[in-house]
């Protein structure tokens, strides 16, 4: 048990070997995917930001694995055959990754925010040309995966990403921002991991070029600090349940929130659980997939935030409604999976809930700022992909979601509803190189605001390294 205690600093010290290389296809998967969550063995990608699942480590030192003290051997830089250079340690793997990307995108309507648009702004009430173009890299990426010793039967590892943005996914500077920066221990039946993690709440995510994945237009869930614990029962191969369990913090700063200069959290981390089930064996699919036929998942949340009127003054005070209000997060969400052949398939997601703006759910609108009530809404997303072969695939679907008329604003800025159509390619030219192509059709609803719809094409070229 005292091996347990000396995880953390282990994540950090026992580095085995630095490999800088050429990375596999980029595919965006950043969701709650079985295949990650059953396979014991799996080898993370390293362009993707981890699935809400367990992330797995290979076992790669025999004295780590049974648990014995490790000496530190005098370091020693290694050639292999595939051109990797490793700097060896012997207690663990720290892999050096990341992305070069330039992307430009292109709307007919103004967006916010137009280098990476998650909804239309109202057009021109003087009839101007409201047209974008932006140029920017600040969807380059670096990541450290760390592949830990094997202690006392539990697995340890680590990972991080980041990305060239500052603050926020929808900051216009450049900077340094984690979206995901944990640490794990897990065996057979067990995981446990701290850290800046994804939401179990709605975790699937669409196959598109943007890094804010059509946030705000039907697909909810962000990234925020978490304690994590989940459970797995594999009955046979052709069955896998898992139980997921985290306290949460409530405030996300990945994706901003409309509110978020006058909320806080009310003193209470959130809760929130997941459950998901893996049908069919596990099986090879295109693109370098190895996946059950049919994921399922459920999740649901339950947190509280407080928020206080903006006030410089004792007159600014509105005797009507109340100096501080407490808001009711609660949400449920259902995703799934099917791969109906090995090189189609289909990705949906929907929720349901209240006060989720931190969660990229209802809009980003969490309360009415005139009565600072709880903002109640649904949403969600449908996806059809294909994999042509290992190197092109593409994806088309649509999004929605939109907050009760009741719970807005008469008057003001208020969000009625909020769409997209998406058909998006990604074509690795080689190893090194990728091309990816997107157009959305978006269409946004005000309460009293003129509505606006548009096009949005975006080009993307990554170099991996």
């Amino acid at each position: 048990m005292q091996y347990l205690i000396c995880v953390g600093f282990l994540f950090f010290v026992g580095t085995a070997s630095i490999t800088v290389s050429a990375q596999s296809p980029i595919v965006k998967k950043e969701v709650a995917s079985e295949e990650n969550i059953d396979n014991a063995d799996a080898e993370a990608d390293p362009n993707t930001i981890p699935s809400q699942s367990s992330e797995s480590w290979g076992d790669r030192d025999a004295d780590a694995a049974r648990g014995k003290p490790i000496a530190l051997p005098v370091p020693r830089v290694a050639q292999q055959s595939d051109g990797k250079m490793e700097l060896l340690f012997g207690a663990g793997t720290l892999k050096a990754s990341g992305t070069l990307s330039i992307l430009t995108v292109n709307g007919t309507q103004r967006a916010f925010v137009p280098w990476s648009p998650l909804f239309l702004l109202p057009p021109s009430p003087f009839g101007l040309d409201t047209s974008t173009f932006e140029m920017h890299a600040r969807q380059s990426s670096f990541q450290l995966l760390y592949d830990g010793p094997k202690i006392e039967g539990w697995k340890t590892g680590a990972l991080a990403k980041l990305y060239m943005s500052n603050s926020s996914l929808t900051s216009d500077t450049y900077g340094v921002l984690p979206v995901v920066a944990f640490g794990e221990m897990k065996n057979d039946d067990w995981r446990f991991a701290i850290g800046l993690q994804p939401d179990l709440f709605a975790p699937r995510d669409p196959g598109v070029v943007p890094v804010t994945l059509m946030g705000g237009a039907g697909n909810a869930g962000t990234f925020r600090g978490q304690i994590r614990l989940e459970r797995f029962w594999t009955p046979s191969e052709n069955f896998q349940a898992t139980l997921q369990a985290a306290l949460s913090d409530p405030i996300s700063t990945v994706l901003l929130d409309a509110t978020r200069r006058t909320t806080e959290g009310n003193g209470w981390p959130n809760l929130e659980i997941r459950g998901v089930l893996g049908l069919g064996a596990k099986e090879e699919l295109a693109g370098g997939r190895t996946e059950r036929p049919i994921e399922l998942g459920i999740a649901g949340l339950v947190g509280q935030i407080r928020n206080t009127q903006n006030v410089f003054d004792l007159d600014d005070i509105n005797p009507n409604i109340p100096v501080r209000s407490v808001i009711n997060v609660d949400g449920l969400s259902v995703d799934g999976k099917i791969n109906l052949t090995a090189n189609t398939g289909l990705i949906g997601e929907g929720y349901v809930g209240q006060g989720l703006g931190n969660y990229a759910g209802n809009i980003f609108q969490t309360y009415n700022p005139e009565t600072y009530a709880v903002v109640r809404g649904r949403g969600g997303f449908l996806e059809l992909f294909h994999y042509w072969n290992d190197r092109l695939q593409v994806h088309v679907g649509y999004g929605v979601e939109g907050p009760l008329r009741q719970d807005l604003p008469a008057v003001g800025t208020g969000i009625l509803k909020n769409s997209s159509y998406f058909a998006s390619m990604f074509c690795d030219i080689t190893k090194f190189l990728q091309y990816s192509f997107q157009v959305d059709y978006r269409h946004t609803d005000y309460v009293t605001l003129n509505d606006n719809r548009g096009f949005v094409f975006y080009n993307q070229f990554v170099m991996r390294y």
